[in-house]
């Protein structure tokens, strides 16, 4: 099983040293699947199962918080990382490997959560899913581990802890 769960760093703005463009991220993903699924690869791996998951979304009001010279030189956006996220889903779709969407996910959430004031929250919502704007919470873990068990369900039933010898 291999989860292949990057890109909030690429998808910071270019001059930040560990960002890529769209088109380095989308080459990258497949490079990495292309690792496993290529027969003249080290790392050949026909059976493992892939599963690519998006970045989250970036809470900015949190980041702008956290990193005070954010205002001066910003470097991750949100629509960016949408960008990156929908790539992921794309480059799942071209190889044929389930995709977990965790950046819609929580973006739906915090959407719902505002709109129905449900939420309390100094940074719009997205500390009910992010520790700093970046990095998921126990809350956005959890989330994450309830998306991947949903997986596994439709894809995969037979890796469910269930169904595994014990």
């Amino acid at each position: 099983m291999l989860f292949i769960f990057i890109g909030a760093n690429d998808a910071r703005l270019p001059s930040k040293t560990d960002s890529s463009t769209l088109e380095e991220y989308q080459a990258n993903l497949h490079a990495i699947i292309s690792l496993l699924r290529n027969p003249d690869s080290e790392y050949y791996s026909p059976k493992t199962r892939i599963l690519i998951i998006t970045p989250p979304p970036i809470g900015e009001l949190m980041i702008q918080s956290y990193t005070p010279t954010f205002a001066a030189d910003p470097f991750v956006f949100n629509n960016r990382t949408r960008l990156f996220a929908e790539m992921a889903k794309q480059v799942a779709r071209e190889a044929g490997v389930p995709s977990i969407d965790l950046y819609s996910e929580i973006e739906n959430r915090v959407r719902e959560e505002q709109a129905t004031g449900t939420w309390s929250s100094t940074y719009d919502g997205y500390d009910n899913y992010l520790v700093d704007g970046v990095h998921l919470n126990n809350k956005g873990n959890m989330l994450l581990f309830n998306l991947i068990i949903t997986t596994f369900q439709a894809v995969w039933p037979e890796m469910l802890p269930k169904t595994l010898p014990s």
